[in-house]
């Protein structure tokens, strides 16, 4: 997503890298509003014309927060550092006149003219800098002192030395005052540079959510809700091969919720996605759903995928129970976290991780802590709500049934579920990936037994 966004200025590249994670509702609010007010310029086309000026001029912002650093500490500037506060002051006063034109109020930029009127004393207004004549009559004699008497070939070197040596001293002394000058801006100079990069994320994150088709989110004091959340990745993947995505529904309150599917039905995609739609959620950034309402958490704690550290020297089992630990230990603590774990002690044998998903389930719910929680285990008996992934429908499409099309056999919504036992599907998915034929004759063979002695 966020490498998804159009921003303009590397110096907003730069700025959106450290936004800050938000955790009030306040604050996310002011966010959220602002983004709205934007998105509804950029869908106004009488300011089309407008924006797009803008956005050229962002583009020619560079990250000059360096020398502005040295104007508030009082430093002298040299003649890069004048060029590049005198280049990104004009661009700056440009952006500036086009809001006001426009009556775009959502970002305000200060007024940097008196800074361009020290920096371009000659009022050329292009960007380039030069100790130039205007600023020192003396200066200016020096000078064409020095271009009459090169001119004379009798004039000695040492005399061209010692006058190059005046001009030098006499040049500093001019930066020296210059800089003087400028200091009194330095408020002016730095909140120009931040409200510019914000202006140019701002327009980034506006955009992002008419092309994406995003949602703004309500702030929940409860429970959080999603109508027809969307992983935007997966879903632009399969618009690609001509597919389309399934948004689903789902709630997330208080306590524990496990939610049950056979392979391939989406169960990791669904944690990923809440894990997105929550982060995005506390920057300040509308959502990946028809309509959400968010409860604000003081992080995500995203458990998923293989975590096997080679370099600790640590198994899959044991890196996975370390990260358990410590989100036990955080919940211990009082974090407010979302909590998502997928596919539990899947590593380990299945009575031993039956024990652990139960145990985690219970102490979640317990706690309070918002959590999903994704298994393939059978017999869960947890005190938790319980979630399953519909899955295969088998009267829903017509056709045959192949590794291609797959998803179009799958209904991902979700559904509550009583039942102990999870969705048995790995057989008929194995062969619809192709797997030899005889290894999965002997596999069923052997999952008959089992369910005949269950059965005695």
């Amino acid at each position: 997503m966020i490498d998804k966004l159009e921003i303009q200025s590397g110096l907003a590249k730069r700025i959106l890298n450290t936004l800050p994670y938000l955790h009030t509702p306040e604050t996310i609010a002011q966010e959220l509003d602002k983004t709205e007010v934007m998105r509804n310029i950029l869908q106004t086309s009488e300011l089309t014309d407008t924006i797009t000026k803008i956005k050229v001029k962002l583009m020619q912002v560079k990250d000059i927060r360096g020398t502005a650093n040295r104007v508030t500490e009082s430093q002298i500037l040299d003649d890069i550092e004048l060029f590049e506060l005198k280049a990104f002051s004009l661009l700056a006063m440009e952006i500036r006149e086009l809001l006001l034109s426009a009556n775009i109020t959502v970002v305000s930029l200060p007024d940097l003219e008196p800074v361009v009127n020290i920096l371009d004393p000659e009022k050329m207004r292009i960007p380039h800098f030069y100790v130039y004549d205007a600023y020192s009559p003396e200066l200016a004699a020096l000078r064409a002192k020095m271009k009459t008497l090169k001119m004379d070939e009798k004039t000695e070197e040492r005399v061209l030395d010692q006058l190059q040596f005046e001009h030098t001293e006499l040049e500093d002394r001019i930066r020296e005052k210059l800089s003087e000058q400028i200091h009194p801006y330095k408020k002016e100079i730095n909140e120009a540079l931040v409200n510019t990069a914000t202006l140019d994320i701002l327009l980034a994150k506006a955009q992002q959510t008419i092309d994406m088709q995003l949602c703004k989110p309500e702030i929940s004091t409860s429970t959080t809700r999603y109508i027809k959340i969307f992983n935007p990745q997966v879903k632009e993947v399969l618009w690609q091969e001509g597919k389309k995505f399934q948004a689903i529904d789902i709630d997330i309150e208080q306590g524990a919720c496990l939610i049950t599917g056979a392979n391939m039905a989406g169960k990791s995609v669904i944690l990923k996605t809440v894990a997105l739609a929550q982060t995005l959620f506390q920057f300040g950034f509308y959502v990946p759903a028809e309509q959400a309402e968010i409860a604000l958490v003081d992080e995500v704690l995203l458990c998923i995928g293989d975590e096997q550290s080679e370099l600790s020297g640590l198994s899959s089992y044991a890196s996975e129970m370390l990260q358990v630990n410590a989100i036990v230990q955080d919940v211990k603590a009082g974090k407010n976290a979302l909590i998502l774990i997928d596919e539990l002690a899947r590593t380990t044998n299945p009575t031993e991780g039956k024990a652990i998903v139960n145990a985690m389930l219970d102490f979640l719910t317990d706690k309070g802590a918002r959590s999903l929680i994704t298994s393939h285990y059978s017999g869960i008996k947890a005190r938790c709500k319980k979630m399953r992934v519909k899955g295969f429908v088998k009267e829903h499409v017509q056709g045959q049934l192949t590794i291609n099309n797959i998803n179009e056999f799958i209904d991902y919504s979700l559904i509550e579920d009583t039942h102990d036992s999870v969705p048995q599907e790995a057989m008929r998915i194995a062969r619809i990936l192709g797997v030899d034929e005889e290894l999965l004759d002997k596999a069923e063979e052997f999952l008959d037994d089992e369910e005949k002695k269950n059965r005695n």
